[in-house]
């Protein structure tokens, strides 16, 4: 027999519960505990365990520093070998521009062009020479010497 519907069921026990627990009523009192006089025994395992743990945390930080201050120096010293490089090629350029004018201060036409214009040399002649052997004043060498006559007459040739 079907007096009732599964609705009508499902209505008249919620009401029955919603009784129940409206019926039981619950008061706690708050009695207060003094632990100030409590001593906490000491757990060897667990202090253990933060131990472990501290030192394993310890060891990655300092790890995760090293590898950090590696690669900052790896960039410092890429810094340092691209200024380097900057510098060998800026020496190697003033190398060849003192090789180049070492080449043209040095060379004959410009010698004797300083010595004719701003010292007032001449190309001596021919007669201003007097060739010496050396063989007879205790020379080792057997090869001619050439004096100037201006300077044999003030004493200053041999």
């Amino acid at each position: 027999m079907r007096a009732q519907s599964t609705r009508a069921k499902r209505t008249a026990s919620g009401y029955g519960e919603n009784l129940k627990k409206m019926s039981t009523i619950e008061i706690q009192f708050d009695k207060k505990i003094d632990n100030s006089r409590v001593i906490r025994e000491l757990d060897l395992r667990c202090r253990s365990d933060y131990i472990c743990i501290t030192l394993l945390g310890a060891v990655f930080v300092l790890g995760t520093l090293f590898y950090a201050w590696q690669q900052f120096q790896w960039i410092q010293y890429g810094y340092r070998i691209e200024a380097a490089g900057r510098q060998i090629d800026e020496l190697a350029m003033a190398g060849r521009r003192l090789r180049i004018e070492r080449a043209s201060l040095a060379s004959p036409r410009r010698i004797e062009q300083i010595a004719r214009r701003q010292l007032g040399m001449v190309t001596p002649g021919v007669q201003q020479y007097v060739t010496l052997d050396k063989g007879g004043s205790g020379g080792s060498g057997s090869a001619p010497a050439l004096v100037a006559l201006g300077e044999r007459s003030r004493g200053i040739g041999p």
